[in-house]
């Protein structure tokens, strides 16, 4: 029986699986030891195909929890916002002492894990009284 013949990209292919890591100059040095010649420009060309259809098998990243006045009173359907949450943003940026203060207390509320988290953290807080907590 003939032995069945490896394409070049195939070899490229079949090397870049074992390293992935690897600079189109050395894949293209090993597959010389082999007896197989290839461009540098092909390693290239293969190796960015493969790494585009690595990005597009995984799953997409959660998108992150939007600020509390979003939940409060969400966009309209076509994506327009009122001057009342306008209104209501300004209103809450003055509360929290200014723009800069209102994101650190959103980059915490990113941090403990959302909104719903942060509340009931907050929730469980204020429930118990403070006199008796030791510190």
């Amino acid at each position: 029986m003939a032995k069945k013949a490896v394409t070049n990209s195939q070899a490229v292919r079949d090397y870049l699986a074992t390293d992935p890591e690897a600079m189109p100059k050395d894949v293209r040095a090993a597959l010389a030891k082999k007896g197989i010649k290839v461009s540098r420009q092909l390693v290239s060309t293969i190796k960015n195909s493969l790494k585009k259809a690595g990005k597009t098998k995984k799953a997409p990243k959660p998108a992150a929890a939007p600020a509390p006045a979003a939940i409060a009173t969400p966009t309209k359907p076509n994506g327009t916002i009122t001057l009342e949450q306008i209104k209501k943003v300004a209103s809450t940026i003055k509360t929290f002492g200014g723009y800069q203060r209102m994101t650190e207390v959103l980059e915490v509320i990113k941090e403990t894990g959302g909104v719903k988290k942060f509340r009931d953290l907050a929730e469980a807080m204020t429930a118990t009284a403070t006199d008796d907590i030791p510190f």
